[in-house]
């Protein structure tokens, strides 16, 4: 029996959506922009941490279509997918793209007519882990005749709606409600979708919200969306769960942008939104006009969404309550930059890949703790991180006069001094051990001894670890002179003092040779901690330390039949 690898996250709690995983479900939905034939689908995936295996799953399949094997840290993988990938028609299909790996993540998708003509229609956007799906969401009133007329533009193609793709991320048949308004009136719309396969549907301002039984991927698409110089190009924006919404928004300034406009979802039609305190008008689909290019601060009533929309593209807000401390930037050509917002006062902390302070100038935003800055990236991968606060990083591409990008990949909550740090892995051995032989273990291994010290770790292991009904020794022991519990490992030091316990009722036992702790590695037990005898066997549980993020480096292309 091998021994299992368990990743798990240190930093993911409260709201913020950090964006890597191991299990993913996406779908390419159909570009027709400027009605080229030879469109390009693919995916960019990176791995966190050395040794990281992918599969692919397409078409149906359940086996996988490809794998790729042994990547190292920051290595990124470009997966191409055919023409046939695209979903183009209005029913169920089984075009959706399962992306699992034995280590964590993260998956960037990009579709695109051909970059080296003069006209080009291109959208990029991050591909959510399944831990980041929900089953409700909220969908934007998008009619769209008032889209057109929102933005002055004269409708040139004849697709006149957007679409939405719901695809049912999990292995077993979904029940889908949709909820629509139809002149004041609450409707139903009832549905099953079989497992991992995926439905489309026209989408206009009927639609309010959709709920599931189980996790749903649900993107926002249109196939050719009218732009003002009479062309169009392709709309693919993945809608968040309403668990992500937020009530505080910092709208950026996107250079090249002469036109753009707020969108705002929200499950009460009575929410209002503000900036200093002072009431902004938007209109009845919930458009807020922006009359100016400034940066600003926007306040909502109750949690909403906001989208930036721009003639060609739709723009996810990221709210305050999910600002992260480090992100991932891919890039698709070679003019690119990021608009990064940190609070001014810690503004020149922000750094680049490994150590590369910024040096752009920054401007402060008014009646606001936070100054926006954009930077010109050299390298088509890099990473914005800061040690000491939250901040927020959007990225833009261009190329001739279309203008794509949206929010960079957060990949780490919490700052870290140090750099910006993969997720903690945890090993679990495949034998029973005694506690000292347990240490050994872990230490012939260069891997600590498991000790959650504090909620957010124990949290945050019990979200990924789900094995049989057994147990694992941790870090923990007490005192044959004091009975006082210490952490000890490799690196803690004996004395290191218990701030945080997670006892069993009736735990830890009042016995004089009970003087080891384990937890429980079954998710109904609630990975609850007990006491125990140390020279009783249970199986070791070691953790990796975290490691800096290396510069990230593109290594190959795999083409999918």
């Amino acid at each position: 029996m091998f021994a299992i690898l368990l990743t798990v996250s240190m930093f993911s709690q409260g709201f913020t959506m950090v964006s890597y995983g191991k299990s993913f479900i996406t779908a390419f939905t159909e570009d027709l922009g400027y009605f080229y034939p030879n469109t390009s689908s693919s995916l960019r995936v990176t791995a966190l941490l050395d040794g990281t295996s992918v599969n692919i799953f397409y078409n149906g399949n359940s086996t996988p279509t490809q794998t790729i094997p042994n990547l190292m840290k920051g290595q990124t993988v470009t997966v191409v997918f055919p023409k046939s990938a695209e979903v183009y028609q209005l029913d169920y299909s089984n075009k959706s793209i399962r992306i699992t790996s034995n280590k964590y993540i993260v998956v960037h998708s990009v579709s695109s007519a051909n970059f080296t003509i003069s006209e080009v229609s291109a959208q990029t956007n991050i591909v959510q882990p399944d831990e980041n799906l929900g089953m409700n969401y909220l969908i934007p009133s998008l009619n769209y005749t008032t889209f057109l007329t929102t933005f002055g533009i004269s409708q040139s193609t004849t697709y006149n709606s957007f679409r939405l793709i719901i695809i049912n991320a999990e292995d077993t048949e979904n029940s889908i409600t949709i909820v629509k308004n139809i002149s004041a009136q609450i409707q139903l719309v009832n549905f099953t979708i079989p497992s991992y396969q995926l439905i489309q549907l026209q989408a206009d301002d009927s639609m309010m919200m959709v709920n599931s039984s189980d996790k749903i991927a649900v993107l926002l698409t249109h196939p050719c969306l009218d732009k003002t110089d009479c062309t169009c190009g392709m709309i693919v924006n993945q809608i968040l769960p309403v668990r992500f919404q937020g009530q505080n928004f910092v709208v950026p300034y996107v250079r090249d942008i002469n036109k753009r406009k707020l969108l705002m979802t929200s499950n009460d039609n009575a929410d209002l939104l503000s900036q200093d305190n002072t009431p902004l008008t938007l209109s009845s689909s919930g458009y807020l006009s922006l009359p100016d290019l400034n940066t600003r601060y926007v306040t909502a009533s109750s949690n909403v969404s906001l989208k930036l929309i721009i003639p060609g593209l739709f723009i996810e807000l990221i709210p305050e309550n999910q600002f992260a401390a480090c992100y991932m930037m891919p890039f698709y050509s070679n003019n690119r930059w990021a608009v990064v917002i940190a609070k001014t006062a810690s503004k020149d902390q922000v750094r680049l890949s490994t150590d590369l302070s910024i040096t752009q100038p920054w401007s402060e935003i008014s009646n606001t703790q936070y100054s926006q800055a954009e930077i010109a990236l050299p390298s088509p991968m890099s990473i914005i991180w800061h040690p000491s606060s939250k901040i927020v990083v959007y990225v833009v591409e261009k190329i001739n006069n279309i203008i794509f990008g949206g929010p960079a990949i957060p990949i780490k909550e919490n700052p870290d001094p140090s750099g910006c740090k993969v997720p903690v892995e945890f090993v679990v051995g495949d034998q029973p051990l005694k506690w000292t032989e347990s240490l050994a273990y872990c230490t012939n291994r260069q891997r600590e001894f498991a000790c959650p010290t504090n909620e957010d770790v124990q949290i945050e292991f019990a979200k990924q670890v789900n094995t049989t009904n057994v147990e694992g020794w941790i870090g923990l022991r007490r005192s044959l002179m004091t009975t006082a519990w210490y952490w000890q490992t490799n690196t803690i030091s004996a004395s290191s003092s218990v701030n945080y316990v997670y006892w069993a009722n009736g735990q830890p036992q009042d016995k004089k040779f009970e003087l080891c702790a384990s937890l429980s590695l079954n998710h109904t037990d609630d990975f609850k901690w007990k006491s125990a005898k140390c020279c009783e066997k249970k199986l070791p549980v070691c953790y990796e330390k975290r490691k800096i993020l290396p510069p990230l480096t593109m290594s190959s292309i795999v083409y999918i039949p």
